[in-house]
């Protein structure tokens, strides 16, 4: 059955063991036939691929990137924010500040969106071979086409066109501070190895996840929708958890706002001030 969500996600399930090894026949789904969705307008992009390309499209119409941190907003004596402080002191003027930070848009420097802390690790395995053939270090075709995610242990693991294995979620993240100590480390591997495993034995097989990436703080509004708005005079917050998956429309639609100066009403439930206390 195709399934038309809130929010305009289209999900087809729950998927039979034929359609699952139609789908995915890499895949070890079988066993939770009844449960199995698919979400067929989800992961299609590489974000980190993505956001380079979008870099330099930027920079080629004009914009310009500086590395430093933000320190402080700079206000008029009016109070309005008219631009930043970067943590070099370099002070940055502007017509509207518009924070689209991330995870990072809950700092107090950037108007402290209404986040939650979501920190989580993810893990990246090159697909090669154990066997001592001549090929032991051939690296091999990506095997699995969609994210495969575990819903009850909240872990996901995808296939990069280049063959990288990558696994993450909320399964890893019990415990999870600024560092891991050596033995933290090695169970959080475990735990996303395990999973993994469990999920695409054939293409983890021929894989060792090795390599960590610690995520201390993934966006996450509140009430798990968007935040698009004036937080006051001059500050603009943008900020989502589906980053990718949204940030075609609401780039257009903050620079309508920000640029012709108007409210559009399709925003209106998100707003910054739907947190305020009553």
């Amino acid at each position: 059955h195709e399934l038309d969500l809130a929010g305009g996600y289209t999900a087809e399930g729950p998927l039979s063991a034929e359609r699952i090894r139609e789908l995915e026949p890499e895949a070890n789904l079988t066993d939770t036939s009844g449960y199995v969705y698919y979400f067929a307008d989800e992961g299609h992009v590489n974000p980190r691929d993505a956001v380079l390309a979008l870099r330099r499209e930027a920079t080629d119409l004009g914009a310009s990137f500086v590395s430093d941190a933000v320190g402080a907003l700079l206000r008029n004596h009016e109070g309005r924010v008219v631009g930043v402080r970067t943590s070099l002191g370099v002070e940055k003027p502007a017509d509207v500040v518009i924070v689209a930070a991330g995870a990072k848009s809950s700092d107090a420097a950037l108007g402290e969106a209404a986040l939650v802390h979501n920190p989580s690790m993810t893990y990246f395995a090159s697909p090669q071979s154990t066997s001592s053939s001549t090929a032991a270090s051939s690296p091999h075709p990506p095997a699995l086409g969609r994210i495969l995610m575990d819903q009850v242990r909240s872990l996901y693991v995808a296939q990069r066109k280049d063959g990288t294995l990558v696994a993450g979620g909320g399964a890893l993240k019990d415990g999870l501070g600024a560092t891991l100590s050596p033995d933290e480390s090695r169970k959080q591997l475990n735990v996303a190895r395990q999973i993994a495993q469990e999920l695409a034995p054939n293409p983890v097989g021929y894989s060792t996840f090795t390599h960590k990436e610690e995520v201390m703080s993934k966006p996450m509004p509140r009430d798990g929708f968007p935040i698009m708005g004036y937080v006051e005079a001059g500050l603009y917050s943008a900020v989502t958890h589906s980053g990718m998956t949204m940030a075609p429309l609401l780039g257009q639609l903050v620079a309508a706002e920000v640029k012709e100066q108007v409210s559009l009403s399709l925003l209106d439930d998100y707003r910054p001030g739907r947190f305020d206390e009553k």
